[in-house]
C-alpha cells in the first residue's frame, strides 16, 4: 500500500509541480537568451554607426570633406548594421532551438513514466525468457 502511496504522490508531483518548475525554467532559459544576444538594444540601434565611428562635418562647402563625411559614415552604419543583424539573427536562431527543445522536454516529460515502466517490463520479459 506504500509504495501505491508514493506511486500516486510522484504521478501528482510529476504533472502538476513539476510541470510549472519545467516551465518557469523554460521562462529562464528564454530569458538569458533574450538578455544575452542584448536584442532589444540591438533592434533599437540596428543603423546606428559601429562603434560610433563618425565624421564631424566641417563648415566649408568643401566636396571632399562632405565626401568623406558622408562616406565614412555611411560605411560606419552598413557595418554596424550587418554586425547587428548577425547578432540579431544568431539570437533569434537560439531562441527557436530553445523553444523547440523545450516543446522537446514537455513531451519527454509527459511520455517518461510509460517508457520507463514498458522497458522495465520489456527488461523483465527479457530476463524471464
Amino acid at each position: 500500500m506504500l509504495f501505491l502511496s508514493i506511486v500516486h504522490h510522484y504521478l501528482s508531483w510529476h504533472y502538476t509541480a513539476a510541470f510549472k518548475e519545467i516551465f518557469h525554467v523554460w521562462l529562464n532559459f528564454l530569458w538569458f537568451i533574450v538578455n544575452f544576444f542584448s536584442l532589444p538594444q540591438l533592434m533599437k540601434s540596428w543603423l546606428s554607426p559601429w562603434k560610433r565611428i563618425t565624421t564631424e562635418r566641417g563648415n566649408a562647402w568643401n566636396l571632399e570633406d562632405l565626401a568623406g563625411f558622408v562616406i565614412i559614415n555611411l560605411l560606419s552604419r552598413i557595418v554596424g548594421g550587418i554586425l547587428r543583424s548577425t547578432v540579431i539573427l544568431s539570437g533569434i536562431i537560439a531562441l527557436l532551438m530553445t523553444t523547440a527543445a523545450g516543446f522537446a522536454v514537455y513531451v519527454f516529460w509527459l511520455v517518461a513514466p510509460f517508457v520507463i515502466i514498458g522497458l522495465m517490463g520489456f527488461g523483465i520479459s527479457l530476463i524471464i525468457l
